[in-house]
């Protein structure tokens, strides 16, 4: 594709979607340390406005898989003088690459700062785009073209919603405004859509528009109530009748419920049946006060989720009514509740150990029954494996995935830019590369593009693709063994097993090195900055700025001495540790001083962050992953930690548990 400007360059055609899926002639020879520097050069050019050299450079990179992020500096440049039916043959050839939307971003700005509306509507029509700002601007466009009832109709949905539009939506609101609009409707739907929103300033502004008496009596109603909360405790105050009557209720409640919990939740189980509340909202409603309840363990939870619940409809909170029952040693009323779950958690490994485990513990005559737990590879499987001295089953099922098809994806174009984006460090580039590319790949490809990321080393891709396609058994890629040298000498040097330290890394970050969290923990092991300090400052290790937690000798350092500050603390037990590393040692010193004298495994289901008690399961079935895959012997839990389970006399009547030794006939 060509397209003619002074001075002249010759613009590489990207690989449509017809030909995405079709191997290109391998260009790795050719990828080398001198194409990379030029590549570099003409970046910079770019960024220095030297159209000339940027151009001519462009040009010597020939077929360099990379070509094509130049390709879109230029077009994006020169977008006012080029053709626009060779700008659209670019964007429909590139639609399912990333440079489709860019280039067609900057088509559809160019053409509206033309006010070409009809071309405008031609082109979005080639590719139309979701941000409400080209929404907006083909909406306009559709009012220049004419098309004023179509515009109008547009403008109507457009305008309700409980959220401000972008700036480009004011001139057809403007336009639309001089036509009787927004009706006394309109702006009562605007209105109750941002309160459910919470976008208060939006319902203001919405109100004003609302002339119907009995509509703004019920505005009026709502902002009384949120000035004062407590009103909703008079029952004759909203009406059973009135959809907005129960979008009051539900805001009511769960403001008030930060205030005073139980008044909240007596208000919310009087009226959510009388009123008028969407099945959604009571759904997310019943779930915020039961957890609330249940996770705080307060002295009335099985009352509340009693009511909240009666009719055992909710899943997740029956699971927190048998935690409840287990906290409180009720070994019969855990039992009891597990045969009241929905049919897919009840067979779960999980529910299936606590009913043999609690019948076992209410009989001691008993031989709780694992057989089924036992074949899975997960922290209850595991769990039941090494009380009843079965095994560990690994269920790995390798992926088969041949050389031929590795090659026939490493042709992709969109591959080969990858490769070269990861050589560059530029991995969110890549990552935006991998997930246009895999959706038009079949699930084999898919699984075989995992497998390539596993080959360059980008192990938490390799993991992440693994799990797109559900391939749970292929513990190849699940479970990479990176930098073991390092993990081994850090680990040993603070006296803590190698393979927890690992584990930990793996369900931390899967190995993604310059992770970084939203509260801005960091690395492999994902330290935050003040916890790196402390742990620096107590074992002496170099260590002055946040930004040295992604050196991966620096992270894994702190990392190990903290977990064996966190073990030392817990007096060698790793569950708690594990905990610990996870949510703070200050909240499981919480937790224990709370439940403590619960058998281990019973602690474990009752810790109330649902991600901390998932993680120390993980952590945990990591451990034991690693450790089969390396012909070591493994245990799940060690002696003193197993005495401390539920079934632990039992496990004595039977004999010691033992240390498990990897077979080659484990599945």
């Amino acid at each position: 594709m060509t397209f003619s400007l002074k001075p002249r360059f010759h613009l590489i055609a990207l690989l449509g979607v017809s030909q995405l899926l079709v191997s290109a002639p391998s260009v790795y020879a050719a990828t080398d340390a001198q194409q990379r520097a030029l590549y570099t050069k003409a970046k910079a050019a770019f960024n220095k406005g030297d159209s000339v050299l940027a151009d001519r450079l462009t040009q010597q990179l020939g077929d360099y898989p990379l070509v094509p992020y130049l390709t879109v500096r230029q077009i994006k440049r020169d977008i006012s003088r080029l053709d626009d039916q060779s700008v659209k043959q670019f964007v429909v050839a590139n639609r399912a690459t990333p440079f489709g939307d860019d280039v067609q971003i900057a088509r559809l700005n160019n053409l509206k700062s033309q006010q070409n509306w009809a071309a405008y509507l031609s082109a979005f029509e080639d590719y139309p785009l979701s941000k409400s700002k080209y929404q907006c601007d083909k909406a306009y466009a559709t009012l220049a073209t004419g098309k004023i009832q179509e515009a109008m109709t547009l403008a109507d949905s457009m305008w309700v919603v409980g959220y401000s539009q972008d700036s480009a939506c004011d001139p057809l609101f403007a336009e639309w405004m001089k036509k009787g609009h927004p009706t006394s409707d309109q702006g009562k739907a605007r209105f109750w859509n941002a309160v459910s929103s919470k976008n208060f300033s939006i319902a203001k502004y919405a109100e004003k528009f609302i002339t119907d008496t009995a509509d703004k009596q019920d505005a009026a109603l709502f902002w009384k109530v949120q000035n004062d909360l407590s009103l909703i405790e008079d029952k004759s105050l909203l009406h059973d009748n009135k959809p907005e009557h129960g979008i009051i209720l539900a805001y009511a409640v769960r403001e008030l419920a930060r205030k005073d919990i139980h008044a909240a939740a007596d208000v919310w189980i009087r009226d959510r049946h009388r009123l008028a509340v969407t099945p959604e909202k009571q759904h997310a409603l019943n779930d915020y006060f039961g957890k609330r309840y249940a996770k705080g363990f307060r002295s009335n939870a099985k009352q509340v989720l009693a009511k909240l619940d009666p009719d055992f409809k909710e899943g997740e909170l029956t699971e927190w009514r048998i935690r409840l029952e287990l906290a409180d040693k009720d070994w019969k009323g855990a039992l009891g509740l597990i045969t009241l779950l929905p049919d897919d958690m009840r067979s779960s490994d999980r529910w299936r150990y606590w009913r043999e485990t609690l019948k076992a513990r209410l009989d001691s005559n008993y031989t709780p029954d694992y057989s089924q737990v036992v074949k899975e590879r997960s922290f209850y499987g595991f769990l039941a494996s090494e009380l009843s001295n079965d095994p560990f089953r690994m269920n790995h099922r390798p992926a088969n995935i041949t050389e031929e098809q590795k090659a026939r994806i490493l042709g992709l174009p969109a591959m080969q830019r990858m490769r070269e984006l990861l050589s560059f460090g530029l991995e969110y580039n890549a990552r935006v590369e991998w997930n246009a590319l895999v959706k038009q790949l079949d699930e084999s490809d898919k699984h075989a593009a995992a497998h390539i990321a596993y080959d360059w080393g980008w192990y938490d891709q390799a993991i992440r693709g693994a799990a797109l396609v559900k391939a749970w058994d292929d513990l190849d890629i699940r479970f990479p063994k990176p930098h073991l040298p390092l993990f081994a000498e850090l680990a040993t040097a603070r006296n803590i097993n190698r393979t927890w330290a690992i584990a930990i890394a793996r369900q931390e970050s899967a190995y993604h090195q310059t992770a970084r969290s939203r509260v801005g923990a960091r690395g492999l092991m994902q330290l935050m900055p003040a916890t790196a300090r402390e742990t620096a400052k107590k074992y002496d290790i170099d260590y002055k700025h946040p930004d040295e937690l992604f050196q991966l000798r620096t992270n894994v350092e702190l990392g190990t001495a903290y977990l064996s500050q966190m073990l030392e603390r817990f007096d060698g037990n790793t569950v708690y540790a594990t905990a610990a590393y996870n949510a703070g040692p200050h909240r499981v010193k919480r937790w224990l001083e709370q439940r403590g004298d619960l058998p281990l495994d019973a602690w474990i289901e009752t810790i109330p962050f649902d991600e901390t008690r998932k993680y120390v399961q993980n952590v945990l079935t990591y451990r034991v992953i690693y450790d089969v895959l390396s012909s070591n012997p493994s245990r799940l839990l060690n002696d003193k930690e197993t005495a401390s389970l539920a079934l632990s006399s039992l496990n004595l009547k039977k004999g010691p548990l033992e240390t498990k030794v990897p077979s080659t006939q484990i599945q």
